[in-house]
């Protein structure tokens, strides 16, 4: 999900203050989670493909093989926000038996609208969580407008998770761990389909 590039400073969100080139921003840790888990299914013997929710380009389709990780890298690397968001009017058309990683910040309903629709086809989702930890700020409009938007976020989560969508989070000291539980998450979600 590539349309939002947001980092740990508020004031950044809107384009009132200057990005730093230094800090991680949440395209940063989706282009490197989708990175990782691509190399790793890739590695295991897996067909994996790429679809950019932000764009309106051909998905790149399932295949194997470190040629086409490396047009996996080279599609994420290109990955960036296009102006305002298009609204989705249907989800991307998928293989029958694909197992979807969908890499977002949920700041808004896209995400979980798409990963019920999936679901509801018997797909496996796992949401890796891509927002970056959030900085306090000292202005009280924004620390205002940012608790309203935590909260609704975490809502949009908790639906997720007691619907049966893993919920993986990819930033902070959480990373290190999240890397860990795809193997297991994948398990499950394949041991789920399965039993459909």
């Amino acid at each position: 999900d590539s349309r939002d590039d947001v980092g740990p400073d508020l004031r950044t969100w809107r384009g009132f203050s200057e990005q730093r080139v230094d800090e991680t921003t949440s395209l940063d840790l989706a282009r490197h989670a989708a990175a990782s888990v691509a190399g790793a299914l890739i590695e295991s013997g897996d067909r994996v493909g790429l679809v950019d929710l932000g764009l309106e380009t051909r998905p790149l389709p399932p295949a194997a093989g470190r040629r086409h990780l490396r047009r996996i890298v080279h599609g994420l690397a290109l990955a960036r926000p296009l102006g305002q968001p298009h609204p989705t009017v249907r989800p991307p058309q998928l293989p029958a038996d694909a197992l979807i990683y969908l890499f977002s910040t949920v700041l808004d309903q896209a995400a979980v609208q798409l990963a019920r629709i999936w679901r509801s086809l018997g797909h496996p989702v796992v949401l890796v969580d891509t927002l970056p930890d959030v900085r306090p700020v000292a202005e009280p409009h924004l620390a205002v407008a940012w608790r309203i938007l935590r909260m609704e976020r975490q809502l949009r989560l908790d639906e997720l998770a007691r619907e049966g969508v893993p919920i993986v989070r990819w930033a902070g000291s959480a990373r290190s761990d999240a890397a860990a539980r795809f193997d297991t998450l994948a398990r499950a979600a394949a041991r789920q389909r399965d039993w459909r």
